[in-house]
């Protein structure tokens, strides 16, 4: 999928491939957003990256004035060809934040979570995201394994997160003050204690 009539005013058309049919809207959304941020002044150049919901884009030169557009592999080490990892993560986050009548606010992947054991292996959790640092995400994800002592928890970059569990990266962009539990199917709330204390610190 790609741009038409960005080269006609001075920019580069730019270019998007992904592999699911279910993401056609996505990508459709995706260039719209490119074209609007090109056409209100920005230059886009081989080599920059922009974040795009959750995850991280890059632009290279694909000749023919046209930018194809890359991203980040799960474990975010390297960039590959494609955004079909981007439009899945902003498909399923919005879903989510609509299906809960709640705001879309991605955390930056690179951005730290608190993680308990069991998480990384596969344990049905518990998530609470907190007003944070910024460079914090806000989310503590637990599991029963949890005891209470801080100490056992982890620092760990999101991105890691939904590497190892991408079941999660769906409820990431709920807002501060949202829980959600996956021991007995998926529950999530609001919750007016977490946001009471947002309100007063």
């Amino acid at each position: 999928m790609r741009t038409e009539g960005l080269s006609a005013l001075g920019h580069s058309e730019i270019r998007i491939e992904f592999h699911d049919s279910e993401l056609i809207e996505e990508g459709k959304s995706f260039l719209s957003f490119i074209s609007d941020y090109v056409t209100n002044g920005a230059k886009l150049r081989a080599g920059e990256t922009m974040g795009y919901g959750y995850w991280a884009t890059k632009f290279e030169d694909a000749g023919e004035q046209t930018l194809e557009t890359w991203e980040y592999n799960a474990e975010a080490t390297e960039f590959i060809r494609g955004a079909s990892l981007t439009l899945q993560y902003w498909k399923d986050q919005n879903a989510t934040c609509k299906k809960y009548s709640a705001e879309f606010e991605p955390p930056r992947a690179d951005r730290l979570s608190v993680i308990s054991k069991g998480v990384f292996e596969g344990l049905p959790v518990q998530g609470v995201r907190y007003i944070s640092p910024d460079q914090m995400s806000g989310w503590w994800i637990t599991t029963d394994q949890y005891d209470g002592d801080i100490n056992s928890l982890m620092n760990e970059h999101t991105y890691h997160l939904t590497a190892a569990r991408p079941d999660l990266a769906k409820y990431l962009a709920l807002p501060h003050g949202f829980r959600f539990d996956t021991s007995q199917g998926e529950d999530v709330w609001f919750d007016e204690e977490v946001a009471m204390a947002l309100t007063n610190s």
